[in-house]
């Protein structure tokens, strides 16, 4: 080989020399070498690099846009969230609000109803102690009365009773409404007349005839008595007309004079008289005591 092929071969190998390249495996993969920012920005950077702690990376992954404070899809998570949570907490004791209501009406009126009861043994212990015998029965009478008619006694004190009956019937009044009203309201009109019907037959037993004072036009008053009797005082209780009750209805409350053949009958907006055989006549308006 002659001299200038020989220098043609060497500048050949040199120039090949830098070209080579390691093979990292042996599947001739390059390792991937993570740059400073030392090596990145040269040798003539070589201070400012020393400032900078953390490495530039070659591949970074690209930053998430901000989320919005009112973004959509935030906002209906977090209202499948609440919802979830509100099916859990009643999924816990499985009540809806009716039939919690409805608990506390049963337990209410059965703590009313015993301390009514307790009240007349009381009672009762107390007349039969003082030897009164007659009072004794009377109350025996009333209480039996009480259960089967569901007329308030006027031998005993029953306005905290009367309180706590009005307040657990009120309260289940508006349970069954509130019910009632969202299954009209969501065309079920079947399941809302089912409703009223449970409704009037879970309180009308809790609903006692209270009908014991009446005032009529001109001032007399219509007033029961512990035995049951019926007083009437009029003139400025100058007068006392004592009558027993005859018969009681839902519309009126009728009584008999004790001395003479006249009947009146107490409506809830006036007064009806019959004197002897001749008929009913309206005698005076009038209206129920609260």
């Amino acid at each position: 080989m002659s001299f200038h092929s020989r220098s043609i071969f060497s500048l050949f190998f040199v120039f090949l020399i830098p070209c080579t390249v390691h093979a990292g495996d042996i599947n001739g993969r390059v390792p991937f070498h993570r740059l400073t920012q030392e090596s990145w920005l040269g040798g003539a950077n070589i201070g400012r690099a020393a400032e900078i702690d953390k490495p530039l990376e070659l591949f970074e992954e690209p930053t998430p846009p901000p989320q919005r404070d009112n973004d959509p899809d935030e906002n209906l998570n977090r209202v499948l969230m609440i919802l979830a949570k509100a099916d859990a907490d009643r999924g816990k004791n499985g009540k809806s609000d009716l039939e919690v209501a409805q608990e506390e009406f049963e337990e209410r009126v059965k703590a009313a109803m015993k301390s009514l009861e307790e009240l007349f043994e009381k009672e009762k212990a107390i007349a039969i102690k003082r030897g009164n015998t007659h009072a004794a029965d009377l109350i025996d009478r009333q209480w039996k009365r009480f259960k089967e008619k569901r007329i308030l006694p006027s031998v005993i004190r029953t306005t905290h009773f009367e309180k706590e009956m009005v307040v657990a019937v009120t309260a289940i009044q508006k349970a069954y409404q509130s019910e009632i009203a969202d299954c009209r309201r969501d065309g079920n009109q079947a399941k809302a007349s089912l409703l009223e019907t449970k409704a009037y037959n879970q309180i009308s037993p809790y609903v006692f005839d209270g009908r014991r004072s009446y005032i009529r036009e001109g001032g007399a008053v219509y007033a029961i008595q512990p035995d049951h009797s019926w007083l009437e005082v009029k003139n400025k209780g100058k007068s006392h007309v004592y009558f027993y009750e005859a018969a009681r209805k839902s519309d009126y409350i009728e009584l008999k004079s004790r001395t003479t053949d006249i009947r009146v009958r107490l409506y809830h907006d006036r007064v009806s008289l019959k004197d002897g055989y001749y008929p009913w006549r309206h005698f005076k308006n009038g209206r129920w005591a609260q």
